[in-house]
């Protein structure tokens, strides 16, 4: 049965009690569905206590207004990396969220004043004016896919190059650099790396982007990184290194989550018959597509995550001062309290207020950048591939249930 029909079985109302709370994370008992531990009963409204990787405790939030209600409650909830209680799945991200610089790591005022200086390099016109050369990238790709033929991994023929080129273009960084920034971003957001393998990686990004800072001071360009030297650089109002530190997670964050997306959406479409037809033979159709796909993938498994700075009640529990909570944007999406039948893919549904890109003042910056860079991609495949087909059984796909952006590691596809 295609996804698109799926109804997925009922949910146990709770998890089994037990002395100690179940360990965090969950693994995913079917790949296309967040854990069985997270998907909870409509009345059940209560926050998982869960036990971390060194014996700590924290809560887990799966319902759809709460985590909303979270992440837009600046005044009782933090979301400073650098401190106490933040919980973490991996010893190695504690090392990054030690040093991490940029604005994702802070509570406002602090967090406002950088972001401000970058919202209109991702603005609605910016990324308007930028989409024919985004379409130009996807073809391109797409072309060298067809000459080379059937069979190829689409992770690494398209998934992968297509956000890296558009990054390039944005930002001004050389194309072939890309695979260096890509081993950046998984040391960061793996779960088997070392801390000080996860630190020396995002210490290199970091120095790279510095570097490139210095060679646009030389020889301008028509980017983003010349345009914020131009603009806030040069008055004095961000200095090289804090601008360094932004941009090594513009890096980050614009390579990997796309590239996963694309991945994920593609196998989507291609076990969907009635999607696939819809995409293919409707143009309008694109735009919610996306976002539902956005819904029902939620690629960020263990964040975003928050400290309470007094004690609070959530979903019938209390958590205190100091208490860590990881807001499940997978199980927020899947709330049937809020989406009729969440567990199945409906290209027609409304999906406005889906939280695959968080909320409140870190929601994603870059969120108008993936959608068209989604909706570009699906297009330009659908239309240049009618016939695309995986190449191996579901079953033979890896999914990436080692790495904090989840996705599939290869994607094989004929046609």
């Amino acid at each position: 049965m295609s996804p698109e029909g799926a109804v997925r079985p009922s949910i146990p109302a709770a998890v089994p009690a037990s002395t100690d709370p179940p360990a965090f994370p969950f693994r995913r008992d079917d790949p296309l569905h967040p854990p069985a531990a997270l998907r909870r009963a409509p009345d059940d409204r209560r926050p998982l206590r869960v036990t971390l990787w060194h014996g700590g405790r924290a809560w887990v939030v799966t319902g759809h207004d709460q985590v909303r209600a979270i992440l837009a409650d600046d005044a009782r909830f933090s979301g400073r990396f650098a401190q106490p209680g933040l919980p973490t799945v991996t010893a190695a991200r504690v090392a990054v969220d030690q040093d991490e610089r940029a604005f994702v790591g802070m509570d406002n005022p602090d967090h406002d004043r950088y972001r401000r200086m970058f919202t209109q390099e991702f603005s609605v016109p910016r990324i308007r004016a930028l989409q024919p050369r985004i379409e130009r990238i996807a073809d391109e790709l797409l072309d060298a896919m067809v000459a080379a033929g059937p069979p190829q991994d689409l992770v690494q023929a398209f998934a992968v190059g297509f956000p890296s080129l558009v990054m390039s273009a944005l930002i001004g960084s050389p194309y072939e650099d890309h695979r260096f920034i890509i081993e950046c971003a998984a040391a960061r957001h793996g779960l088997t790396q070392t801390p000080e393998t996860a630190r020396l990686k995002a210490r290199e990004l970091a120095a790279y982007f510095r570097r490139l800072i210095d060679a646009k001071a030389q020889r301008p360009g028509d980017d983003l990184v010349t345009r914020i030297l131009n603009e806030h650089v040069l008055p004095g109002r961000l200095t090289r290194d804090e601008f360094a530190e932004i941009g090594a997670m513009l890096l980050r964050a614009g390579h990997d989550t796309t590239a996963n997306m694309i991945g994920m959406g593609t196998l989507l479409v291609l076990r969907d018959d009635r999607l696939r037809a819809r995409l293919a033979g409707d143009a309008d159709a694109m735009r919610p597509a996306v976002d539902e796909l956005l819904r029902f993938v939620s690629p960020v498994q263990f964040s975003p995550r928050r400290v309470a700075k007094v004690d609070v009640e959530v979903g019938g529990e209390t958590v205190r001062a100091g208490d860590g909570l990881f807001l499940s944007l997978g199980a927020a999406n899947r709330d049937p309290t809020v989406f009729d039948r969440p567990d199945r893919i409906d290209s027609g549904r409304e999906t406005v207020r889906h939280v695959a890109f968080g909320f409140g003042i870190h929601q994603c910056l870059g969120q108008t950048l993936a959608r068209v860079e989604l909706q570009v991609a699906f297009t330009a495949i659908l239309r240049r591939l009618p016939s695309l087909r995986l190449a191996v059984p579901f079953e033979e796909i890896r999914f990436k249930d080692d790495m904090q952006i989840f996705g599939v590691h290869a994607l094989p596809v004929a046609w």
